[in-house]
């Protein structure tokens, strides 16, 4: 017959076991990488089905115990046979169980069995002093299942609340049965109070082989500490054989600063710091570099970025993007991007915005490193110093109007030739209708625009000016049906819609003319024609010149739409009719004469999950041929991505894009890419790579060649390795960031 009984045990019989199982957890995860990786690979944990027991507080009821037999002798509790003691998520298992309440000591002996929650310690022994919360537990084993980690140790000491040691330690997140990394320690110290953890002789190993080895380690039981990070290594035919040895600095909660050395065989030592703060109410990040004596280069190196945004109370934002590098050549050799090497200038820019309920303002100080020397300094960008810019939104007044301004004020400096303020505000009035139906939305806006010149043409106005009226109409209706498509509901719409614009003609060569009597304009330039071009009140962007229009804008569109309002797929087509030529042009252009723009489609699928299309057209029916157009396709599904993709300009590029991560086993799996100047006849990047990926562990392997600039002859070479070790760090460099853009990015 089972007897059963009851003892009281202090508070401190939870919490005096769950120090050293927490520190353990601690240190994994301040050594793991913030990527989330799924164990699907790995087989159930045997101490799975730990779930806590609901309703109860730890801290205020005591121990049940329960036994086969139960006696006392003096003041010792004797427990026999199938001793369990339960309080909360706390379990307590053993065959004997020994407790005198007196000294508040217990000795738990055969199959003693420790669970808090989803956290497990087994042991052939264990004794524990309850008041002072020390005690020994040899040998002992471990599970913590919600982070899939298991371990053992020879002995397991309790030296307080705070401090807990572990002698001939390791662990992994491998299945039982599997050691195909682990870490071990002869000795591990850990301490809550002062968070920290000190290791001594600790190796890794990876197939029973050492792969690393510290005397003497110290790392945070929780959040960050500083000191030495992973080392990363790599091979290319640009650095040579490289290798990275970070150290981090932990300067305070919000800020934190990393020192990386990366030795490069053929360069020399490239100096890498970044620091990053997160303050309350903003947060940035600095990045320098400084290469002493490019042994390929034959000079100094170095590069910095600033970026930082700011919120400073209600409504107001600030941005700080600033950019330096000694020379254009520096990005091509270490910023391994194809979009790179066409940059001419590096922008630096910082900026103070706020918004109101109905209004807003900004100010903008913009300038640029002009990377390209032999650019001429007349055909450098300007600099805004300062952009003042002021915009309301529309308000309704009398009648149903609605009113509305925009203003802008801005300071242009050069090093050399023509340079100036302007003010351009241009108020609107508009008298729309609105319904579920469709809409009408007239509108006439007056544009203003005022200039201070400096260095211009001594026979040219220094403060000349320019006024123009503009009338829009847009107008839009839009027809539904419920139909089924693909045995689901679908709704869709056909949506057309007219725009038409009227400005007058106004010669405005004579604006801005620098000292050689050439027209310049400060900012302005055209835009690719795109399907946002056909709504538009002026074809410019920037505000020297406004466009003269005298144009209908046609379009249609349709959307399908599931029972959620879930865009299925859209399509649209439209075209700009013009009733004159275009005569206001940027210096040395040629007036436009066309009676019609080119054809422009647009199409847009997300019918399933895993599939998106996109793609746009621009023809040209006069020639009738294509002038430009973008089609890309993706299928992503769990860990399968194909993506497929072409760009087409007539004067500039057709490049093919393809790229995919495909499984060819369960556990093993291909990536690679393909983008090919088709116009070039040239390649311009390949990557190529094996991933392996098992339950605690994963390996990838890449090999990516590429120009920076299409007219090279030669393709760079770099080989990318890593090792992850699952739940604790990995090896090598970071091969998902090359993944992600390359192949994963839409």
């Amino acid at each position: 017959m089972r007897e059963t009984n009851a003892t009281r045990a202090t508070p401190a019989t939870t919490t005096k076991h769950r120090y050293w199982l927490c520190c353990v957890v601690a240190m994994v995860m301040s050594t793991a990488q913030a990527a989330e990786t799924p164990w699907s690979y790995c087989a159930p944990s045997p101490a799975a089905d730990l779930a806590p027991v609901a309703g109860e507080d730890l801290q205020n009821n005591s121990m049940r115990f329960t036994a086969d037999m139960i006696s006392k002798e003096g003041v010792e509790y004797r427990l026999r046979g199938k001793v369990i003691g339960e309080r909360g998520v706390q379990r307590l298992e053993a065959e004997r169980l020994f407790y005198n309440e007196q000294t508040d000591q217990a000795r738990a002996e055969g199959d003693v069995r420790y669970t808090v929650g989803n956290r497990l310690l087994t042991g052939d022994a264990a004794n524990l002093q309850l008041d002072n919360d020390t005690g020994q537990f040899s040998p002992a084993r471990f599970w913590l299942t919600d982070k899939h980690i298991r371990g053992k140790a020879d002995s397991v000491t309790l030296l307080g609340k705070s401090v807990t040691e572990l002698q001939g330690a390791q662990f992994t997140t491998c299945d039982e049965g599997d050691s195909a990394w682990l870490l071990k320690a002869s000795s591990l110290r850990l301490d809550t109070l002062a968070n920290e953890g000190i290791a001594r002789h600790a190796r890794i190993e990876f197939m029973h082989v050492p792969i690393f080895y510290f005397p003497y380690m110290s790392f945070p039981l929780q959040g960050r500490k500083t000191g030495f990070l992973v080392p990363s290594f790599g091979e290319s035919n640009v650095a040579g054989s490289e290798l990275s040895v970070p150290w981090y600095w932990n300067i305070a909660p919000h800020r934190d600063a990393t020192f990386t050395p990366r030795f490069m065989t053929r360069r020399g030592v490239l100096l890498q710091g970044e620091f990053r703060y997160l303050n309350e109410r903003s947060r940035g990040q600095l990045d320098v570099a400084q290469l002493p004596n490019d042994r390929v280069f034959g000079a100094d190196r170095s590069a910095l970025t600033l970026r930082h945004t700011g919120e400073h109370g209600k409504g107001w934002r600030s941005r700080v993007d600033y950019r330096y590098a000694s020379d254009r050549d520096y990005l091509n050799d270490f910023g391994n991007q194809l979009a790179t090497s066409s940059l001419t200038h590096l922008e630096r820019r910082g900026e103070l915005n706020y918004q109101a309920e109905n209004w807003r303002a900004s100010v903008l100080l913009q300038g640029y490193q002009t990377l390209d020397k032999s650019l001429p300094a007349t055909s450098r960008p300007y600099q805004r110093l300062p952009q003042l810019q002021f915009s309301m939104n529309p308000w309704s007044g009398f009648a149903g109007l609605e009113w509305a301004l925009n203003a802008e004020a801005v300071q242009f400096d050069r090093a050399e030739g023509v340079i100036g303020t302007r003010w351009d505000v241009q108020p609107s009035v508009a008298w729309p209708y609105r319904e579920a139906a469709g809409f009408l939305l007239p509108k006439f806006s007056l544009r203003h625009t005022q200039y201070t010149l400096q260095n211009n043409d001594p026979l040219a106005d220094a403060k000349p000016a320019r006024s123009l009226p503009l009338f829009s109409i847009d107008s839009g209706l839009i027809f539904e049906r419920d139909l089924s498509a693909s045995g689901r509901a679908v709704r869709q719409t056909l949506e057309p819609r007219l725009f038409y614009l009227y400005v007058p003609k106004k010669e405005q060569d004579d604006l801005i003319v620098d000292e050689a009597g050439i027209s310049r304009v400060f900012d302005s330039s055209l835009p690719l024609f795109g399907f946002d071009r056909l709504f538009r009140e002026n074809r410019f962007n920037g505000a020297d010149r406004v466009g003269d229009a005298n144009q209908l804008s046609t379009a249609l569109s349709t959307r399908f739409l599931d029972a959620q309002g879930r865009e299925l797929l859209s399509a649209s087509l439209g075209r700009i009719f013009y009733f004159q030529d275009r005569e206001v042009t940027l210096p040395g252009a040629a007036p436009e004469t066309d009676t019609a723009s080119h054809w422009l489609a647009e199409l847009k699928s997300q019918w399933t999950a895993t599939t998106r299309v996109r793609s746009s057209l621009q023809w040209d029916s006069k020639a009738s041929e294509l002038a430009r157009a973008t089609a890309s396709w993706r299928y992503q599904h769990r860990k399968r991505v194909l993506r497929l993709g072409y760009r087409f300009d007539r004067e500039k590029l057709r490049q093919v894009d393809v790229a995919g991560i495909w499984p060819i086993s369960q556990r093993w799996r291909v990536v690679g890419r393909w983008l090919r100047s088709t116009r070039d006849h040239t390649t311009l990047e390949t990557l190529k790579g094996i991933e392996y990926e098992s339950c605690c562990w994963s390996m990838r392997i890449v090999q990516r060649s590429y120009r920076v600039n299409a007219a090279d002859e030669e393709l760079s070479d770099s080989i990318w390795f890593q090792l992850e070790l699952k739940g604790l760090t990995s090896f090598g460099r970071k091969v998902e960031s090359l993944l992600a853009r390359d192949i994963l990015t839409p």
